[in-house]
């Protein structure tokens, strides 16, 4: 297998951490029987998640921004904040 820099395959999904993250994600659901999307003669989730990635079978779904919105739109008043303004 021809493997990319890490260096690209961290820009390409933004970040060495969000890299590990995607890898482990979908490592973790290959191990709970989830079907590969290639390919492959070898079982190790690892590097299913790994060549998927590199054929760019998977990507890393922004779920932190979008958690960060609703938090923030169903923002709630704490007691402090409330005695602070009167």
């Amino acid at each position: 297998m021809i493997y990319k820099n890490i260096d690209e395959l961290s820009k390409q999904v933004g970040g060495s951490l969000r890299l590990t993250t995607l890898i482990m994600s979908r490592a973790r659901q290959l191990v709970k029987r989830a079907s590969p999307l290639i390919e492959t003669d070898t079982d190790d989730p690892i590097r299913i998640a790994f060549s998927e990635l590199l054929q760019s079978k998977i990507k890393l779904n922004d779920v932190g921004e979008q958690v960060a919105k609703v938090l923030e739109s169903k923002k709630v008043e704490s007691p402090l904040e409330s005695e602070q303004k009167s």
